[in-house]
C-alpha cells in the first residue's frame, strides 16, 4: 500500500505491527465472551531509538502481567517463517552530545574560536577505534552530526546522535563508558564544553523457554506458515526487552517472536513486508495464542 504522504514511509515494519495490534484488539473484543482474565495490547511508542518501552515499563502497565509475547515483522525470517527469538538482541544505549564551543571570526580572528564542529568530528572518528570487547559482540555507530553557523564563523554548536550495543548489559557499559571517556577528553583538548543526554536503552532478552514452545506449538496451526526456525544470532536492539524483563521481574514470563516477510533490508528505501500475506500470519499467531493462554 502507498502512503498517502509521497515519499515517506516506516522503513522498518512498525506500521504493520500497530494494523496487526488494532485488528487483534477488534477480534478480542468479537470474542470476549469466550476469553477469561485480562489481555492487554500494548501500542509501543518510539521504538526507533528504543526509547518508549522504559517508559511504558516504569509506568507499572505490565507488573501484574503472567505472559507478555512481542514481535517483529522480517529481520532473519522470511514469508511464511516463524522465528522464535532464543536471545540475540543486543543491549543498547542511545546517546545525544552536544558540544559547546566559542564563536569568532574564521578569517581574522581564528585563534579567539573553539570549534565544537572539529572537538565532534574528533569524537566521531575516535569512537570508532574504542576497542572492541573479547567478551562478547559490540557496536558503535555516530549516525548524525549537525554542526556550525557559517561558512566563516568559528563553529559554536554540534550536536551528535550516536548508540553503542553490546551482547551483555556489562558489555554494553563498556562501550557507553569509553564513549564517555572520549567526550571528556575532546573537552579538554579542544577547550569546548559538551554534555551527554541518554536518550533510549534497551537490554538483553531473557529466557522463558516454555513460552517459546508455546508460540512454537501454535505457529503449527497456523495456516501459511511453511517452516519455524529458532534464531540466537546478534542482530539489532528491542526495548520489548524492558517489558518482558519487568514482567519476568515480578513473577511472570515473555518471549519474542519474528513474522517473516521477504525484504530487501531494515531502513531502506526499498523496504517492503508484503502486506497481505504477512500481516494475516501475524494476526494468527496472536489469536491462537490468546486461545491456548485461555485453554481453547
Amino acid at each position: 500500500f502507498s502512503s498517502k504522504r509521497p515519499g515517506f514511509m516506516h522503513a522498518c515494519g512498525h506500521d504493520g505491527h500497530t494494523s496487526v495490534a488494532l485488528e487483534v484488539c477488534r477480534w478480542l473484543v468479537d470474542h470476549k465472551d469466550q476469553l477469561k482474565g485480562t489481555i492487554k495490547v500494548l501500542f509501543q511508542p518510539a521504538e526507533e531509538g528504543v526509547r518508549g518501552a522504559g517508559a511504558m515499563a516504569a509506568s507499572g502497565v505490565v507488573d501484574d502481567v503472567d505472559t507478555l509475547i512481542g514481535a517483529h515483522v522480517g529481520t532473519f525470517a522470511k514469508l511464511g517463517t516463524i522465528g522464535l527469538c532464543e536471545g540475540g538482541f543486543l543491549a543498547s544505549t542511545k546517546l545525544d552530545v552536544h558540544f559547546h564551543g566559542r564563536p569568532s571570526h574564521a578569517g581574522s580572528d581564528p585563534e579567539k574560536g573553539r570549534s565544537a564542529l572539529m572537538a565532534a568530528c574528533a569524537a566521531a572518528m575516535m569512537m570508532q577505534g574504542i576497542p572492541r570487547s573479547g567478551e562478547g559482540t559490540t557496536r558503535i555507530a555516530v549516525g548524525r552530526l549537525n554542526a556550525g553557523e557559517g561558512r566563516n564563523v568559528t563553529p559554536v554548536h554540534a550536536d551528535m546522535q550516536l548508540e553503542v550495543r553490546g551482547e551483555t548489559g556489562e558489555i554494553n557499559q563498556y562501550m557507553v563508558k569509553n564513549v564517555e571517556n572520549i567526550v571528556e577528553g575532546v573537552k579538554r583538548a579542544y577547550e569546548v564544553e559538551a554534555e551527554i543526554v541518554k536518550a533510549g536503552e534497551a537490554t538483553t532478552l531473557p529466557s522463558c523457554p516454555e513460552v517459546l514452545d508455546l508460540i512454537e506449538s501454535v505457529a503449527k496451526t497456523v495456516p501459511g506458515v511453511e517452516s519455524i526456525e529458532r534464531f540466537n544470532k546478534p542482530s539489532g536492539s528491542e526495548d520489548c526487552t524492558l517489558l518482558i524483563e519487568r514482567v519476568v521481574q515480578h513473577g511472570g514470563r515473555g518471549a519474542y517472536f519474528l513474522f517473516g516477510c521477504n525484504h530487501h533490508g531494515h531502513h531502506r528505501a526499498d523496504f517492503e513486508i508484503q502486506d497481505e500475506t504477512s500481516l494475516p500470519m501475524a494476526f494468527n499467531m496472536f489469536k491462537g495464542l490468546a486461545l491456548r493462554l485461555n485453554g481453547i
